[in-house]
């Protein structure tokens, strides 16, 4: 039924909502297609490439011309090292026109603090090598060498006796475009010739590791082949005109053992040694080098930074002490820390020796004959043929232009050649005069020079200094008991060999330990020095003796006592025995005669001291036993005596009587 006033509902046909759904389907396909666009690369787009892995060394540096025309020639190497070839591959050769004047700025840019790379060269035919056209690949693992050159007037290196950078841009691209980068670089020092010659003082060193562990005895052969190697060859380098030469007493001593005939340990045993011809031609090349260009270090060259940090303060005396060697008394010293690197209390400590320099190459910059703070003469050394720079660039021509550049703010340079490295390295520009030693140590210092230790230090452990306190004692102890030795003579030169800086690194050092405590070491001592008796004795008298017997096999002879401890000396004393000489490899009795107040039995320790009293060896314990019976014996026989002299007389009286019945 209608009712008026309401209107009625259409009827409902699905049109409305078929019209709203085609509307959102329109609209999400809408938004749909623009993300898709908006997430989609473009159809065109390339990914960018990845840039080549390449490589760059240089193989030479060398000034060429003269005047206007003096220029610079640089060689070098390039080489693919990743995975992906370069295309259009050229070398340019770059520089920094400004020159490093301040030996704090070289130092800064020597630790690659500071990177000034300067700008490229215009592109001519000497500055610019191309290695690849744009189009030719350079393949991975392809090397190619280049040369480039550039005149001191175009690099801009006008200013005398000043250190510039200079290198090269190794530039290409990796899809053969235009879009040319830089793939590697390198870059050195370069130092033009100052208005006056500085001097250059080369120092070839003598030492090798010790080896002699005692008189006329060595623990290997390996100084043979020093002396027929790498010694072979410094001392050749000794005795160029211009060179100068510093030793260690301790080789010195080494070969002149060595060239009058020695032993080599193998085991327990010992055999002849196969050198004795190699130290004798050794030594007469020595001893033909002049005295005035030489000098010497201390005896086995200690490590005496190592010894400093661990108070081992007898290391330098006892060093001067075991300079035996006539030959080389006249020479200078010169303390020649490990490395050359020193703490600015070094020189103080070392002063006991009276040296008459300290070689160090931790002292900064600034002229290479300078004092320290307590007045010690402390002498710059170069740093070693192996460090280069600036930055981490390294190689031949960084490390040789180092050292030149190094010169110029020490107003000259000194070099330790004791390598073949070193040796090679050892070349000169013409702005450098080769000058004796005995020139450089009459220099008088100017400036000053504080030692400053770097970050990280190599030194001996503080193992090695406590092995050498223990190793004094027994020394000590050892020249108690063989007085006349010829080891207890060299002990100054053994215990300086046991810190030599020569051991830094050196993995033999404990065989070397080993056969010297095999000789004069406590145990070894202990073992071969000995005492036996018997266990129990037997005293039938108050005032009887027994035998002991002292067995030595060491190589040498000894001389102790025996002394004796009773358990209860109110009853048993025995008194210590004269000192007696035992030789090596033989033994011998002493006879010893206990003092009794009672009989009883009492236990005697036994043992041996040296002269002085110190002991040696192990103890024996031997059980005395007190009885008397010799008293009580003689009382028996007299008693027995007694009562036969009267059976006898009674037997006498007896048979007469008899008689005398019979008669009558």
């Amino acid at each position: 039924m209608h009712r008026p006033g309401r209107r009625r509902a259409a009827p409902y046909d699905g049109t409305v909502t078929r019209t709203a759904s085609a509307k959102l389907a329109l609209a999400l396909a809408w938004l749909v297609t623009v993300a898709v666009v908006l997430v989609a690369p473009a159809p065109h787009a390339k990914a960018q490439a990845a840039l080549p892995q390449l490589s760059v060394e240089f193989t030479g540096l060398r000034t060429t011309g003269s005047a206007e025309k003096q220029g610079i020639t640089l060689t070098g190497r390039v080489t693919n090292t990743g995975a992906q070839a370069a295309f259009g591959v050229r070398v340019v050769l770059w520089r920094s026109r400004d020159p490093i004047t301040e030996a704090s700025a070289f130092g800064t840019v020597l630790s690659g603090e500071n990177s000034p790379w300067g700008v490229m060269l215009d592109r001519t035919a000497d500055n610019y090598f191309s290695v690849t056209a744009s189009d030719e690949s350079f393949d991975p693992g392809a090397s190619a060498e280049f040369t480039v050159k550039g005149t001191l007037a175009d690099l801009g290196f006008t200013s005398s006796g000043s250190v510039y950078l200079m290198g090269v841009q190794v530039r290409g691209t990796a899809d053969a475009s235009s879009n040319y980068q830089v793939l590697a670089k390198a870059r050195t020092f370069y130092v033009t010739a100052p208005e006056n010659r500085l001097p250059l003082t080369s120092i070839v060193l003598l030492a090798a590791a010790p080896t002699k562990v005692r008189p006329d005895v060595f623990v290997n052969e390996s100084l043979v082949g020093e002396l027929t190697g790498r010694l072979d060859s410094m001392v050749g380098l000794a005795g160029r005109p211009g060179s100068s030469w510093l030793v260690d007493p301790a080789l010195i001593d080494e070969v002149s053992d060595m060239a009058d005939g020695y032993q080599v340990l193998e085991g327990d045993a010992a055999r002849p040694g196969t050198g004795q011809a190699a130290a004798q031609a050794w030594l007469q090349r020595f001893r033909m080098l002049p005295n005035d260009r030489g000098a010497r270090t201390l005896f086995a060259n200690p490590d005496v930074l190592g010894a400093e940090r661990n108070d081992a303060t007898d290391v330098v005396e006892r060093a001067e002490d075991a300079m035996t060697i006539a030959e080389l008394d006249d020479l200078p010293l010169l303390v020649l820390p490990y490395a050359g690197v020193a703490a600015a209390t070094t020189a103080g400590f070392v002063e006991s020796a009276d040296p008459d320099a300290l070689l160090v190459s931790d002292a900064g910059r600034g002229p290479v004959v300078a004092t320290s703070d307590d007045d010690a003469t402390i002498v710059r050394l170069a740093p070693a043929a192996t460090m280069a720079g600036p930055g981490d660039q390294d190689g031949p021509v960084q490390r040789q232009q180092r050292q030149y550049a190094e010169a110029i703010f020490g107003k000259g340079l000194v070099r330790l050649i004791g390598t073949a490295d070193d040796a090679s390295a050892d070349t000169a520009p013409r702005w450098l005069q080769r000058t004796g030693l005995d020139e450089l140590l009459a220099r008088t210092p100017s400036g000053s020079a504080n030692p400053t230790l770097p970050a990280k230090t190599t030194t001996l452990s503080a193992g090695r200094f406590r092995q050498l306190k223990a190793m004094a004692g027994d020394f000590a102890r050892y020249v108690d008991l063989v007085p006349e030795s010829a080891l207890a003579t060299d002990a100054p030169q053994t215990l300086s060999r046991m810190v030599s800086a020569w051991w830094i690194g050196n993995q033999s050092a404990g065989t070397w330990i080993s056969a010297v405590d095999d000789a004069v070491g406590q145990s070894e001592v202990n073992e071969n020095v000995t005492l036996s008796a018997s266990p129990r004795v037997l005293m039938s008298s108050r005032t009887n003796e027994f035998p002991v017997t002292v067995s030595n096999q060491l190589a040498e002879p000894i001389q102790v006592r025996v002394v004796f401890t009773s358990d209860n000396p109110q009853r048993l004393t025995i008194p210590a025995s004269a000192v007696i000489t035992v030789g090596p490899g033989q033994n011998q009795t002493v006879n010893v005669r206990p003092e009794a107040t009672s009989n009883g039995l009492v236990n005697v320790t036994a043992a041996l001291q040296t002269g002085s009293g110190a002991p040696v060896g192990r103890t024996t314990r031997i059980a005395v036993e007190v009885t008397d019976l010799g008293m009580i014996g003689w009382i028996i026989v007299i008693v027995s005596g007694v009562v036969l002299v009267a059976a006898t007389a009674l037997r006498i009286r007896q048979v007469r009587r008899k008689q005398k019945e019979d008669q009558a």
